[in-house]
């Protein structure tokens, strides 16, 4: 991806330097962050805030939204923030039955970068409302081991700003053609290990300013935290822990998906515009790899799920659908 990708990438994997940048940095947008003005004015005004809502950039997903959508609303989501960047597929009409019932808000965001800007509107809209905003892609499907809902398992945190939720990525599970079952159902193969990056969950009352769709800078001045309690200095940790929570990373999926990405050029952030993570060159590679674990875990906690809210399994009962 070029040198001066991999020599950040070599820093960031060093602990003492990740957690030195990271401070630093902290230091300031603590006190002098994008969000403050907005986070303070809240902060005078205490409300009720409850429940989980969940922040999504999206470009051309139509096809994916509403398994993600059911899915995390079994997982205890109580509202979606949406965010369409340059779409042209059929995310509207996908989307519609979520807009009818009030579940989802959906902003036109034709914006280059698209972040941290979306987050950051994110977090202001929020304000007031919800207790915590998670952070997520349309390729990620959070799982809690024990079968509580997200907003159980993040109450547990009532002192942290933040709660970081790490990866478990899953390859293609050998698809060249893009198989028409659930992303859960027809991924199921994952690599060994639970990855350093996470995701966030923020509380909007303390969140200071977006770094980037990994993490936050909180005021008063803090760090995320991961499951076990411990702090995270940024979008790592080389300490990773992925026992009772995690988030299933289904980056690759099927040749199909993969190159239909690859020809894409990201509108992310500076980060993905300048240093692309799919290319056609690398697609035999990527197609071959992470398919070493088999992992029903999404399968098995949105089935407990459903069953814990007296809700249809829809995804289960539409195995050969990828639209429900």
């Amino acid at each position: 991806m070029g040198l001066l990708f991999t020599i950040r990438e070599r820093l960031r994997s060093t602990p003492i330097v990740n957690k030195t940048i990271y401070l630093a940095q902290s230091l300031y947008r603590s006190h002098f962050g994008r969000l403050l003005a907005d986070v303070r004015r809240a902060r005078r005004n205490p409300s009720n805030a409850e429940g989980v809502a969940v922040c999504l950039r999206f470009r051309d997903e139509g096809r994916y939204l509403a398994e993600w959508l059911e899915y995390h609303q079994a997982a205890g989501v109580s509202h979606f923030y949406l965010y369409n960047n340059f779409s042209a597929d059929n995310y509207l009409s996908v989307l519609q039955p979520w807009l009818d019932a009030g579940d989802v808000t959906l902003v036109d965001w034709p914006r280059v970068p698209a972040s941290p800007s979306a987050e950051e509107d994110c977090i202001r809209r929020a304000l007031g409302r919800f207790r915590w905003v998670g952070f997520l892609d349309a390729d990620e499907f959070v799982v809690i081991r024990d079968g509580r809902s997200i907003g159980e398992f993040l109450d547990g945190f009532p002192d942290a700003p933040g709660v970081g939720i790490h990866w478990r990525f899953f390859g293609s599970s050998m698809h060249r053609v893009r198989p028409t079952k659930p992303v859960i159902l027809a991924y199921q193969l994952r690599e060994p290990l639970a990855n350093r990056h996470i995701k966030s969950f923020v509380r909007p009352e303390r969140a200071a300013q977006c770094r980037n769709s990994h993490c936050w800078f909180y005021s008063p001045m803090g760090t995320a935290v991961d499951e076990q309690g411990q702090a995270i200095y940024g979008s790592i940790e080389t300490r990773v822990a992925a026992d009772s929570a995690w988030i299933n990373h289904y980056y690759c999926k099927s040749e199909e998906d993969y190159l239909e990405k690859a020809a894409r050029k990201s509108t992310l952030d500076r980060v993905g515009i300048a240093f692309p993570t799919r290319r056609r060159e690398w697609l035999e590679q990527e197609l071959a790899q992470r398919n070493e674990v088999l992992d029903t875990s999404a399968v098995d906690y949105y089935g407990a799920r459903c069953k814990a809210l007296e809700r249809a399994p829809i995804l289960l009962q539409h195995a050969d659908s990828a639209v429900i």
